[in-house]
């Protein structure tokens, strides 16, 4: 008996995809495999770096360029020279405007609309790169009992003027469903510091030593959300069963079978596991002991200033590498600023918003604003680097890093998207050669997410729009 991919996908759901020889072939068995399943950062920086200044003629050169606090990581990154957003020109529903182009360009590669004939009021139907690689992890036995699909934080993640609208407020977008409100597929960036460090805790708290110093946590949801994760295994089990049955016990694609029932079997035990390690204390020497640092208290909600917004950049760092350390999750997206950024850093001399530099052409203000973003990038790199894997591998080496941005501008009008500066950084577990520099030629950063989802395990040669895309360009 033969059945076609359409016929796995009727009777079997997302399952038909696990069923083909192609998806077999991707490590389900992987067992948390960072190789078939590396880390995934978007790290929002809003406006562009100053494409003029950020020209170097090697990567181990970085030095006068606003990306000089990245010398020390050259050999983990990847600098785009000529590289686009949207072909150079916006992809939308009539109105034509850059700053929703490049934001929403940079993270889902494809269409948008606007409520209004303004940039403020730009949103999109489609995922964002961080979403798509969430949902792929939620397939897999080996990463779906991670705690958290995607984590979306920020510290000052919002436009010059919110108030007006929240089109450029948004990195996270989950695919569109009907019913949703204009802006009801984003996903709202966590700035609490403290929050992020509260919903973290809690899950540490299940699986490190009893000799903490933190307090206990309410297990009770913890406890109710992995129950439920118990009986979709157990659907997944039946399911598997009865496609063998259908498939015939002495084909090929039965046995092969065999190979995703261990890989959910894994999963099932140590969703047991950690059910039977609730409320009772782990063995000496079974567990890392729980991390005892102070919960940070900083929000970059509604700030523009970067001498505040930088100690909360930096304790938003410091949780993404607690989120890593403990594998809570693979995916994460953090935003500095939004699209039409309004911060400042008087501590630097830069007393105008981001914004008004561009429009101003204050080159020197501009540079400043970017040495900082790439000093945080630094700093999220650092931190990643002092993760060790285990086989003389870091947490950057099994890990996709983009450093993401918009537009920029010039002049009193006008915006570009042409000859962004895209930096991308680690080697997804093995599969990018890092240390250079690649010159795109005016290829879209569509490319370069291709790259990044093909890292993940999703073989496809287009990522947004079909005609912005070439393949993938790393």
């Amino acid at each position: 008996m033969k059945l076609s991919r359409r016929d796995l996908f009727k009777r079997f759901g997302m399952l038909g995809f696990a069923l083909t020889p192609i998806a077999r072939a991707m490590g389900y068995v992987a067992g948390g495999s960072f190789s078939a399943a590396p880390r995934f950062v978007m790290f929002f920086k809003g406006g562009s770096f100053h494409p003029a200044s950020t020209n170097p003629s090697a990567i181990t050169a970085l030095a006068g360029t606003p990306i000089a606090p990245l010398q020390p990581h050259a050999q983990d990154l990847i600098l785009f020279k000529g590289m686009s957003i949207h072909g150079g020109s916006p992809k939308s529903n009539g109105y034509q405007e850059e700053h929703g182009a490049g934001l929403l360009g940079c993270v889902t590669g494809n269409a948008y609309k606007y409520s209004k004939n303004d940039s403020y009021y730009a949103y999109t139907d489609f995922p964002s790169i961080d979403q798509v690689i969430a949902e792929r992890y939620r397939s897999q036995p080996a990463t779906l009992g991670l705690p958290f699909a995607s984590l979306t934080i920020g510290a000052g993640a919002h436009s010059d003027a919110d108030n007006v609208g929240l089109g450029q407020r948004y990195i996270s977008f989950r695919a569109r469903q009907a019913g949703d409100s204009q802006y009801g597929n984003a996903i709202e960036p966590i700035q609490d510091a403290g929050q992020v460090y509260d919903t973290l805790m809690t899950r540490v708290m299940t699986l490190c030593s009893g000799t903490s110093m933190q307090p206990g946590a309410d297990q009770s949801q913890l406890r109710a959300a992995l129950q439920r994760k118990k009986s979709l295994l157990d659907f997944r089990l039946a399911d598997i069963a009865d496609a063998k049955r259908v498939l015939g016990m002495d084909t090929e694609h039965a046995r092969r079978l065999d190979g995703l029932v261990d890989g959910w079997r894994q999963v099932e035990a140590a969703t047991d596991a950690q059910l039977a390690a609730l409320g009772t204390p782990p063995q000496p020497g079974m567990s890392q002991a729980c991390p005892t640092g102070a919960r940070p208290t900083g929000n970059g909600a509604n700030k523009y200033n970067l001498d505040q917004l930088g100690p909360v950049h930096d304790a938003m760092i410091g949780l993404i590498k607690l989120a890593f350390e403990w594998d809570l999750t693979r995916v994460i997206s953090f935003t500095l600023s939004g699209a039409s950024s309004g911060q400042s850093c008087p501590s630097r001399g830069v007393s105008q918003a981001h914004h008004t530099l561009e429009h101003s052409n204050n080159v020197a203000g501009l540079n400043t604003m970017g040495t900082y973003y790439a000093e945080k990038f630094a700093g999220l790199l650092t931190a990643m680097k002092g993760i060790d894997d285990g086989g003389g591998k870091t947490a950057l080496y099994n890990a996709s890093v983009v450093l993401g941005m918009e537009c920029w501008s010039n002049s009193s009008s006008g915006h570009f998207l042409t000859d962004i500066p895209f930096v991308f950084a680690g080697q997804g577990g093995g599969k990018f050669q890092t240390g250079r520099i690649v010159q795109a030629n005016r290829r879209n950063n569509n490319d370069l997410l291709i790259s990044v989802q093909n890292a993940a395990g999703i073989a496809s040669s287009t990522f947004g729009l079909a005609s912005l895309c070439q393949g993938p360009i790393i």
